[in-house]
């Protein structure tokens, strides 16, 4: 392979990868926020990654010296691809702009047809990523912010304040609807979260109100040892009356005391102003914020 063609990875680069990402990790600049800081929970997450991860990374060397990878995660049901990276070590423009491009559409290359919706996604500091995307003509998502909790903060937390329980296949013709409008083209369907909720993968609780389904919240233990609410939606007219702090804190308990790392991790938008300030209320810190870049499908 000549030293300026993007390279796919073997078994033996496999260590000279995970030292390249570690490192870039650890600068918000270069940051992809699909993965964590710290190297034995990074390889925890790609290791949960399919199809298998190593087999999708594309590498960039120069004089020897790996500089550049990126890799990926697909879901042909959904049409959906995560692209992770691109990384080019360094702070230097004149190898990002070499290698980024070439890096990412290697990476896209490798895409099933179907899978025609493509994403990158970085910290708001990642201003490379934002120009790379803006070239491409990919579309910058609501920038997204990261709140955290832990044990100390959930003991303030409402107790036993709604009626709560673990979703049924009797909730999908009420959790679809609200699920799809809340959350478009997200990573999982309404019926997905059950599936994964009857296998004991994740904790999905439903909020009643006067005995119909007014909501619901979603999460589960990340490979890294994190715990992460995934989705926490209530219906219009449920809200107001408590079920989102509720179901928050119901299933944001399990996963503090499930995760390695005793904590739960979530999402917010930015434009969600009244969610914000319920995270905030219940001690939620914020730790970063990111935006995402989608390419258009030509049909959908």
């Amino acid at each position: 392979m000549d030293e300026g063609d993007v390279q796919a990875a073997t078994t033996a680069d496999r260590e000279e990868i995970l030292e390249l990402i570690t490192a870039e990790q650890a600068d918000p600049s270069h940051a992809i926020p699909y993965l964590g800081e710290h190297r034995i929970g990074i390889e925890a997450e790609l290791a949960d990654l399919q199809p298998a991860w190593l087999g999708t990374a594309r590498l960039a060397r120069e004089n020897g010296r790996l500089v550049g990878l990126a890799l990926a995660e697909w879901d042909p049901e959904a049409g959906r691809a995560w692209i992770f990276g691109p990384w080019v070590a360094g702070a230097s423009d004149d190898s990002w702009d070499r290698w980024s491009g070439a890096l990412l559409g290697a990476v896209i290359e490798q895409l099933p047809a179907a899978v025609d919706d493509r994403e990158i996604c970085g910290d708001v500091a990642n201003t490379r990523l934002a120009r790379l995307a803006g070239d491409l003509g990919w579309a910058a998502g609501v920038v997204n912010h990261i709140f955290v909790a832990d044990a100390t903060a959930a003991r303030s937390w409402p107790v036993d304040e709604a009626p709560l329980r673990p979703v049924t296949a009797a909730d999908l013709p009420a959790l679809r609807p609200l699920h799809d409008q809340e959350f478009p083209a997200t990573y999982a369907t309404a019926d997905q979260l059950l599936t994964r909720a009857t296998d004991g993968s994740w904790t999905v609780l439903v909020a009643e109100y006067d005995g119909v389904f007014a909501g619901y919240a979603a999460g589960h233990v990340q490979p890294d040892g994190d715990g992460f609410l995934s989705f926490l939606a209530t219906t219009p007219e449920a809200r107001g009356r408590g079920l989102g702090a509720a179901l928050v804190a119901a299933v944001g308990r399990r996963l503090i005391e499930t995760a390695p790392h005793a904590n739960v991790n979530l999402t917010v938008e930015d434009t969600r102003a009244p969610a914000r300030r319920l995270y905030e209320r219940l001690g939620f810190r914020l730790e970063a914020s990111l935006c995402a870049y989608r390419s258009r499908p030509s049909s959908r």
